[in-house]
């Protein structure tokens, strides 16, 4: 890898990593509300509060980590189905957690370590692609 391109890279990771630690942040906050405050089952709140964080994060993520020119619809549905797959990482990693009969609090370190890295990787190298130069 070349100098610059690994710089490039190592921006990218840093702001991912402020959009990731606020979106993680908010999500364990969310989640936590939704159960202790509102009795939501621990799964549900899982996938309730990753989708309420859907809309800012691809924003977030398209103008600010990967200062992406692509086009909105395509990068938009990749996203989403990146972000399916990671629904269904979060959840079906809070149903074992729940199926343990482990404090859901697990459930939401489990999405906050896995999910993230999962997450980056596609993103960089599918979603936010930037266009082959010629």
């Amino acid at each position: 890898m070349k100098t610059h391109e690994a710089r490039r890279l190592a921006g990218k990771l840093v702001r991912f990593g402020a959009v990731g630690g606020t979106s993680t942040l908010l999500f364990s906050v969310l989640t936590w509300l939704l159960v202790s405050k509102g009795g939501m089952h621990p799964v549900l709140a899982t996938v309730v509060a990753y989708l309420l964080l859907l809309p800012p994060n691809f924003i977030a993520h398209k103008y600010f980590t990967f200062a992406s020119k692509g086009q909105v619809s395509t990068e938009s549905t990749r996203f989403l189905l990146v972000h399916g797959l990671n629904i269904a990482l979060s959840a079906g990693g809070m149903a074992i957690i729940s199926q343990a009969s482990l404090d859901y609090r697990w459930g939401i370190l489990f999405s906050a370590i896995a999910v993230p890295i999962i997450v980056f990787v596609v993103m960089n190298t599918w979603v936010f692609r930037a266009a082959p130069r010629h």
